[in-house]
């Protein structure tokens, strides 16, 4: 679509058992960010069955206005149904942004989305920005410009601009964003729309649902994060060391910040850890436990990145730590450049001292 007329930022938001998941409560954040810069409405967007409840409990989290479509044929997500219902409502409404999570739906829906409505789309975005934006070749200044801001597949950020359509439509990484605080005295308008289906919409039909074993690693959810990096194969004298020592080590640490300081701990690793296929950490150090670009994006209140060199895909993945304690024999290493507490040394040695001090403290 064009730019003229357009307005608001949206959000489509994720729900299941009839809550909104929590990936999608950090990307209403996001979008209310990106609706306060643009001076206009925040918008909850929600597809289902018997959702009007969920509109309203939006409006709480921060959206000044909620928007549902509410038919039997939503109750369970299919590609097509969706993008149908979401192309209507944004061809009458003409949203100027909409956010989707970086997920399986987000990623399967919101390019559907964008080649209907003939518009952009920027994947796997950390940080946004609205901000006027000169483009040399026309001399034409665009006001307003949401700015999507993602990691690229070298060493560097990049910057995405998508000046001449609107929506501008972008997918944001969950663990970059602090869901809103819940008010429930706050007011916002919901409105129930009504979308139409066809034949073709149902090439696809869900027979039935079935719930994958979970994880039990949680790293989004941690107060702590001890990680392990390809460092971990030699001591600071070059000597090659059994990698199985060193999670042991970073077990040990974490115990120790668990019991000492009653947080939340989880052992994460690079990414370079797990795909370097060794047999010592084979079912320990697993891709669930993965924290980069392609793997979790946490903010712990407290990272260790033990022998982590920290390329840029890694450092997306953990720069919104609060505290970051980075070892490395290098002094050059890229984590401490983000590091608050950086320490050149080897980790076989600096460890055992800080969990010695953590008990002493």
């Amino acid at each position: 679509m064009s730019e003229s007329g357009s307005q608001d930022a949206w959000v489509y938001m994720e729900h299941q058992a009839g809550e909104f998941t929590g990936p999608s409560l950090e990307v209403l954040a996001a979008g209310r960010k990106v609706a306060d810069k643009l001076g206009q409405k925040l918008v909850a967007v929600l597809l289902g069955t018997n959702i009007e409840k969920l509109a309203h409990i939006a409006i709480e989290y921060g959206a000044d206005q909620a928007i549902y479509a509410d038919h039997a044929e939503l109750s369970n997500y299919g590609c097509l149904q969706y993008t149908r219902v979401l192309h209507q409502m944004a061809q009458k409404k003409r949203p100027h942004a909409m956010l989707f999570v970086a997920d399986e739906i987000g990623r399967d829906l919101a390019p559907r989305l964008a080649y209907r409505l003939e518009t952009g789309l920027a994947t796997d975005n950390i940080e946004l920005e609205v901000t006027d934006y000169f483009y040399p070749p026309t001399k034409t200044t665009y006001k307003n410009l949401m700015v999507q801001i993602r990691p690229d597949f070298a060493t560097r950020v990049a910057r995405i601009y998508t000046p001449r359509t609107r929506p501008q439509i972008a997918t944001v990484r969950p663990g970059n964003f602090k869901p809103l605080p819940k008010n429930p005295m706050r007011k916002g308008e919901v409105i129930r729309f009504s979308g139409s289906l066809v034949d073709s919409d149902f090439k696809v039909v869900v027979e039935g649902m079935e719930d994958l074993p979970k994880s039990g690693v949680d790293l989004q959810g941690a107060d702590c994060i001890v990680s392990l990096g390809l460092g971990i194969l030699k001591d600071g004298k070059g000597n090659p060391r059994n990698p199985l020592e060193a999670y042991k080590l970073a077990n040990e640490l974490a115990d120790t910040v668990a019991a000492k300081w009653g947080m939340k701990v989880e052992i994460g690793s690079s990414r370079g850890l797990i795909y370097a296929g060794l047999k010592e950490l084979e079912g320990i150090i697993t891709v669930d436990r993965q924290v980069g670009q392609t793997g979790k994006t946490v903010s712990p209140d407290i990272y260790f990145a033990l022998g982590i060199s920290g390329s840029v895909q890694h450092k997306v993945g953990m720069q919104r730590s609060a505290k970051i304690v980075a070892i490395n024999l290098n002094p050059k290493a890229p984590i401490f450049e983000i590091a608050h507490y950086p320490i050149v040394g080897d980790l076989y040695e600096v460890v055992p001292k800080i969990i010695e001090e953590i008990r002493r403290g």
